[in-house]
Formats: C-alpha cells, sequence, structure tokens
C-alpha cells in the first residue's frame, strides 16, 4: 500500500493555505504526522517541503515535474495536471499493478488512517475504486431543475435521496484500475461516506474557520 500526495507552494483562493498553522502546526503536517508509520511519496514545487521531508524515513520526496508547473500555470489548459502527475508517479514507483494506491490531501487535516483503511476494505467487495464523499438530504437542483425530488409534492427531509458530493478527502484504486481509466475513479466506483470532522475540506478561509472551531473544541476537550 503506497500513499501518493501532491502539496503545492501556493494556493489560489486561499493564500498560503497548506503553511496556516492549526492546532500550532502547519496544515500540511496533520495528514503527514497521521500517515507516520506508512510508505508516503510527495509530488511538490515547495523547496520548505523537499527539504523537511529529507528528515521523515517513511516519505519520497521528489521536485514536481516542470511540465506539470507549466500545465498548471497555462490558463488554456483549463484543467489540474493531477492525473498526469498520479501517472508519473505510478510509472516511477510503482511495481505492483494490484498494489492499493491512495491519494489523500493535506487539505482535510481530520481524517484518519482507521477510516481510509476501513475504505480500502471496498477493493475487497467487488468495486473497483473508491473515494470519499458527503451526503446530503437536502432539496437539491441542478441548473435550475430537481434532482432529488418530485416539485409537485413536499417529501419530509429525512426521506429525500441523498445527494452524493465527491469529498476530495481520499481516492483508493490501484495501478492496473488507473491505468485502464487514466483517472482516479471508474465506473464501479464506492463512494465511502464521511462524517464531520473528517470531512472538512479546506479551500476557502471559512473552511479554514470551521476546522479551526473544530481544533479548539477538542483541544478543549482532551
Amino acid at each position: 500500500m503506497k500513499f501518493f500526495i501532491i502539496i503545492k507552494e501556493e494556493s489560489e483562493r486561499l493564500p498560503n493555505k497548506n503553511f496556516l498553522t492549526l492546532s500550532g502546526i502547519p496544515l500540511y503536517r496533520h495528514l503527514l504526522n497521521e500517515l507516520a508509520l506508512e510508505d508516503v511519496y510527495i509530488d511538490t514545487d515547495s523547496d520548505r517541503i523537499f527539504n523537511e521531508c529529507k528528515t521523515l524515513t517513511n516519505i519520497t520526496c521528489y521536485k514536481r515535474d516542470s511540465r506539470f508547473v507549466e500545465m498548471e500555470n497555462n490558463i488554456e489548459f483549463g484543467v489540474s495536471p493531477v492525473l498526469f502527475m498520479i501517472e508519473n508517479f505510478l510509472n516511477k514507483f510503482v511495481v505492483d499493478e494490484d498494489g492499493i494506491i491512495i491519494t489523500p490531501h493535506v487539505t482535510s487535516p481530520f481524517i484518519k488512517l482507521k477510516t481510509i483503511l476501513k475504505a480500502t476494505e471496498m477493493l475487497t467487495k467487488g468495486y473497483d475504486t473508491v473515494c470519499a464523499c458527503t451526503e446530503h438530504k437536502e432539496f437539491t437542483y441542478f441548473k435550475g431543475q430537481p434532482v432529488n425530488f418530485n416539485p409537485e409534492e413536499v417529501p419530509k427531509t429525512q426521506n429525500l435521496e441523498p445527494v452524493i458530493m465527491g469529498n476530495g478527502a481520499f481516492f483508493i484504486f490501484t495501478k492496473k484500475e488507473f491505468m485502464k481509466n487514466k483517472n482516479r475513479t471508474s465506473e464501479n466506483n464506492y463512494f465511502y461516506p464521511i462524517q464531520l470532522p473528517e470531512s472538512i475540506e479546506i479551500d476557502t478561509f471559512e473552511d479554514f474557520k470551521l476546522a479551526e472551531l473544530y481544533s479548539e473544541r477538542n483541544n478543549r476537550i482532551s
């Protein structure tokens, strides 16, 4: 089992996001600390991350390929180069095509290893890929059209079909499946629901403030 993590130096929506202090340590360290006994690989464009990882024996860290940096900075490219970066990692470091690969994100500081390991069990139950998600029982629309209810009726909220939203906390797959789909998910994907606080994904200032509130609450309790 290998963990592959991408850590950026710069963030657009929340400047310096990965280095913001949460519970006394930089945001990115929460995930690295949780995976301290795991086989971890990091792709980064940050000198700070690269140099610090030299002191962590469970981590193989390498500097991002310049072509991926160019893709990310190219406005006309329009999409994230993450899939190319995963393929690059798989080609360089993964021999076993059936070995489990997990791509968590440092922006999910409360995710637990035991949750991820539990999610990997879905690969033994007939699913080809797994991704973290959150489930929402709310009246949901897409482009003005109802998604999970009949607008001519008013069902109880608890009876609504939940809407599943990809959380981004982690994706689980094998090299074989990724190379077949050229993606982290497949048609035979299992959406693994996670709850607060593990579902907190930090993209904005408001997300970070929510994470701070949870951290402060947990510190008071402990």
